[in-house]
């Protein structure tokens, strides 16, 4: 008996032994600098839920006259548009896809070729209605590939005949209104989209222009910008928003004017406000600044669309600038948006404006003979661009 409790004491301390250094084994193994292949829980759908408000630095905002990133460092949008079947109902309608062009190989060329860091990417609301299923899967597709490489979104509603509305003027109407809804619900947790809420409006007068009034068609009320600010808001999307002055700023073409804005501003804390330009780029510095009145730094101010466009369909884009003062023009204008740290998007990243073609994306030049207004010709001011954008020359 006496030999069976010293063999089972034996026994017990052997196990004690055992568990004592089974247990130093795994602390050792989960200290912090050799942790490997730890599974992480699957989030519950508590713990992925979203906060009914963001935090600072959860999303791009405006602070002063600047827009700044998540880190609070300046933040200053540079990049170009894509034009695509999401806002040519011609081309939704033809079966072609956006997806031909606007795509990860196309956005790997922006950001790491080109050192852009935005893609303004028109889209409609009309074209959405035909088939809302695919349309968003096609649009989700490209923001998250967009992002993906590094590319700011700013999708910019295109409410007009060639993107398919059966109205003749470009207005803000109660359609866009439960468009915005959509959108903005769909993407008001990323931080890597903003929102341009109506392209080119052709609303006469400040007051219509902010808060709407009057009828277009028969009958359906024209809405203000404020209107659809307030919409992207009402659903919980704090991104920034961008707002365009068109016809109300008393230019009948499409570039737009701040000067007469007055005190008809937005009332929300993370606009920018944005201009189009393409037969101004050759004005001095200071027909520039008038061109924003009293947005000019105190506000974000962006050029939206701009371009040198020898090959436009509309002369006047290109008009009044000869052959060889084409290439200072559009570099003392690139200039020009630095000193006022104006963000923006040329247009267009697509052929034969920024690129040749996308394939090889071979920039554009201005040193090849054109004459204004010649359509057939393929030239621009992508390699002036693209040499700015690289080198800061």
């Amino acid at each position: 008996m006496k030999r069976l409790y010293i063999f089972l004491g034996s026994v017990s301390i052997v196990a004690v032994i055992i568990i004592v250094v089974a247990v130093g084994f795994i602390i050792q193994r989960q200290t912090p600098n050799q942790v490997v292949n730890t599974i992480t829980p699957t989030p519950t759908s508590a713990s992925t839920s979203v906060p009914d408000t963001f935090p600072p630095g959860d999303m791009p905002r405006v602070e002063g006259a600047q827009i700044v990133d998540t880190s609070g460092h300046p933040l200053i949008l540079r990049g170009g548009q894509i034009q695509s079947p999401f806002n040519f109902i011609s081309g939704w309608q033809a079966g072609k896809s956006p997806l031909t062009t606007l795509n990860t190989t196309t956005f790997h060329v922006m950001a790491h070729d080109w050192k852009m860091n935005a893609l303004r990417l028109p889209i409609s609301n009309w074209i959405y209605d035909k088939d809302p299923v695919k349309y968003m899967a096609d649009l989700d597709r490209v923001v998250r590939e967009a992002n993906a490489a590094g590319l700011y979104v700013v999708v910019d509603l295109h409410d007009n005949v060639k993107s398919g509305s059966p109205y003749p003027l470009a207005v803000p109407k109660p359609e866009d209104i439960a468009f915005w809804k959509i959108i903005a619900a769909h993407f008001k947790d990323d931080p890597m989209i903003m929102f341009d809420v109506f392209n080119e409006p052709q609303v006469r007068g400040w007051q219509a222009w902010l808060h709407g009034g009057g009828t277009i068609g028969n009958g359906t009320p024209i809405v203000g910008f404020q209107n659809l600010v307030d919409t992207v808001r009402s659903v919980g999307a704090k991104q920034i928003i961008v707002v365009e002055p068109g016809a109300a700023g008393g230019d009948t073409g499409e570039t737009g004017s701040w000067a007469s804005v007055g005190n008809n501003l937005i009332n929300d804390p993370n606009i920018i406000y944005s201009r189009h330009v393409y037969r101004d780029l050759s004005l001095p510095p200071d027909q520039q600044d008038a061109k924003w009145g009293s947005i000019l730094n105190h506000h974000p101010i962006y050029y939206g669309e701009w371009a040198f466009l020898p090959n436009s369909t509309v002369p006047i884009q290109c008009s009044g600038v000869a052959h060889d003062q084409a290439d200072a023009v559009v570099t003392n204008f690139l200039h020009y948006m630095a000193s006022r740290r104006a963000n923006w998007t040329a247009w267009s990243f697509t052929s034969p404006y920024l690129v040749q073609n996308t394939t090889t994306f071979t920039p554009t030049s201005l040193d090849v003979p054109w004459t204004c207004g010649d359509t057939s010709v393929t030239a621009g001011m992508g390699m002036i661009v693209k040499r700015y954008l690289t080198t800061g020359q």
